[in-house]
């Protein structure tokens, strides 16, 4: 339990921090009223039963000589008043503490939640490659509600009762020792055995249940995502049934951790209530004065109805704990992992730093880099120089590299060996935010949000940041605009359906394009941004490209060579190494592997 407390202070910040030891002080108090209202029955008990008991205690005859009280009955009828607004005061405290624990455990759901999806975005773009997207969604939509809902709302209910199960225990044990600790020992003795026995075996199912949830968001997603695909091959069954697995798992280990949080309170009900009947009437038999039985009774009778739901709800957040005791273990390793120093500025109220300085060249040298958790080079000793206003083409085998080159080009990967110059100065974790602002990226499939055309050019701009003027132009120049405003049936403010649905495969890739023209870079990579296009639609994107390579560097991936042919070097990659270079021209006179290349995409 201490190892969890010290996790919990550790993803929470300095603010909630201090929120939570004002929480504490409250429920303190609220424990504290709710014993005094208890403590409250015995004494009114034993005035009505003996009203002469004002005159014999101190002070009770001091209040009846303070506020002159006509006579004892008045005098009691006050003292039952004052009994009922400490109760009533007990009450409303505890509904106001119950409140802002809610609402503590509720806001903290909202920041945690933001601060998991900001440490995610934060992360190298290497980190993603080791993940799964469905399984880092679930754990910010999913397990930081499981988190707030099963873990930390019962660690604060568990304070809650505890605090209040020990002090009507003291105040029992103050007043009758030996029955209050036999009471205790009866009430609390079942609740201690059963849960630990099942302890082990919660951290269990709670392991299990968390990876359950794991697969079940993982089927969702890839049935989704893979939706076209599915309805045209029929297989439906196959990814409801991926689903239905993980389910089933998920809520028969939900099930089994609710019925052992709940069951026992069942069979234990009735022994505690038992109890109580039972030392009552131990003391009716030990003490020869009925005047004192009653009032002592009364207290049991109203301390157990205070105690029993107590000791359960003791029991049920332990439970629960236990159970939910992995989600705390992800959501803590995930927020508290080793990251980048500082907040990236795109993450921050900073605006983005000035672009690099880019008037020359971007060269390579002797650049080798190898993929997380694997020992195997992707690329092996590259050397190369890429002048500003040409073109560069890397062809080559699939597997050979081209992507893993590329992505160290953008900034996305950082070498484990050699250096990335910029006009002489070395690209590093320092500038390498600086050197993306001058880059334009197409990927070979454009991801499209369910948004208007405007704000998919404009890609991560509110309505407010965006430059109409950049807009039409990037627009012109990917050859789009036309498109957009004659067959688009709202122009720009045309929704384009989830992941561009509406629109053809060129339709999105010129939308990529003119998304990479946005804000003008100086350099424009396309990954294989042809590929999958028939080639109609590849000319009239190769015709966009032309436009966009004005006055621009270009980068291209090539999976069909016709895409290169303009470029002033070709460099063939194959194994993680540069084989040839040369223009389109040369490297058919020159290369065998590029002519068969060649061939193969006529």
């Amino acid at each position: 339990m201490r190892a969890s407390i010290k996790k919990i202070l550790q993803i929470l910040n300095k603010r909630e921090r201090l929120q939570l030891l004002l929480l504490l002080l409250l429920i303190i108090i609220t424990a504290f009223s709710q014993t005094l209202g208890v403590a409250s029955v015995m004494p009114f008990i034993g005035l009505i039963m003996e009203p002469a008991t004002i005159f014999e205690n101190e002070y009770l005859l001091w209040a009846y000589e303070t506020f002159n009280f006509a006579d004892v009955s008045t005098f009691i009828i006050f003292a039952g008043l004052v009994m009922l607004a400490i109760i009533l005061f007990s009450n409303a405290f505890s509904a106001l503490t119950t409140w802002l624990k809610t609402r503590f455990s509720l806001m903290n759901n909202h920041r945690l939640s933001m601060r998991l999806l900001k440490k995610y975005l934060s992360m190298p773009y290497a980190y993603f490659l080791n993940q799964n997207s469905a399984d880092l969604s679930k754990n910010v939509l999913g397990e930081v509600n499981h988190l707030t809902y099963s873990y930390i709302m019962p660690f604060l209910q568990l304070i809650t009762k505890s605090l209040v199960v020990v002090f009507l225990i003291a105040m029992l044990i103050l007043i009758e020792p030996l029955v209050s600790v036999l009471a205790m020992a009866l009430i609390g003795g079942p609740y201690a055995l059963i849960y630990f026995s099942l302890r082990k075996k919660l951290r269990t199912r709670g392991l299990l249940r968390f990876e359950a949830n794991k697969k079940k968001f993982k089927a969702v997603s890839e049935a989704f995502g893979g939706i076209k695909e599915i309805k045209t091959m029929h297989v439906e069954p196959f990814f409801l049934n991926n689903y239905r697995g993980a389910s089933l798992e998920l809520t028969g280990h939900a099930l089994w951790s609710s019925v052992v949080g709940q069951l026992p309170r069942y069979a234990l009900e009735g022994i505690g209530f038992g109890a109580i009947i039972v030392f009552v009437l131990i003391l009716f038999a030990t003490r020869e004065d009925a005047y004192q039985v009653i009032p002592l009774a009364s207290l049991f009778a109203f301390a157990g109805y205070r105690l029993l739901p107590a000791v359960q709800e003791i029991f049920s957040s332990f439970s629960g704990i236990q159970f939910h005791e992995a989600v705390l273990d992800r959501i803590h390793r995930d927020i508290t992992a080793p990251g980048p120093t500082g907040t990236p500025a795109s993450l921050s109220n900073q605006s983005l730093p000035e672009p690099l300085p880019f008037k020359k060249q971007i060269e390579l040298k002797s650049i080798s880099y190898r993929y997380p958790n694997s020992g195997e080079l992707v690329l092996s000793s590259i050397n190369l120089s890429i002048k500003r206003n040409t073109s560069v083409g890397f062809v080559g085998p699939t597997g050979a590299g081209k992507t893993t080159l590329v992505d160290l080009i953008l900034g996305l990967l950082l070498p484990h060996e050699g250096q990335m110059l910029i006009d002489g100065v070395p690209l590093d974790e320092n500038n390498r935010l600086n050197w993306q602002r001058n880059l334009g990226y197409v990927p070979q499939f454009i991801y499209l949000s369910d948004d208007t055309v405007a704000r998919n050019i404009a890609f991560g701009r509110s309505d407010q940041e965006i430059n109409q003027e950049a807009l039409i132009k990037a627009a012109r120049i990917a050859n789009i605009h036309d498109f957009i405003t004659n067959d688009l049936p709202d122009g720009y403010d045309t929704l384009v359906g989830e992941r561009g649905i509406r629109l053809s495969g060129g339709q999105r890739q010129r939308i990529g394009i003119a998304r990479a023209l946005y804000h003008d870079p100086a350099v424009l990579v396309f990954d294989e941004a042809t590929s999958a296009l028939d080639g109609v639609t590849e000319e009239a994107v190769l015709t966009a490209m032309e436009s966009a390579a004005r006055l621009k560097t270009l980068i291209i991936i090539a999976h069909r060579l016709s895409t290169v042919e303009s470029c002033d070097v070709v460099y063939l990659i194959d194994r993680g190494r540069i084989v040839d270079q040369g223009t389109y021209s040369e490297l058919l006179k020159t290369s065998d592997q590029f002519r068969s290349m060649a061939k193969a995409k006529l």
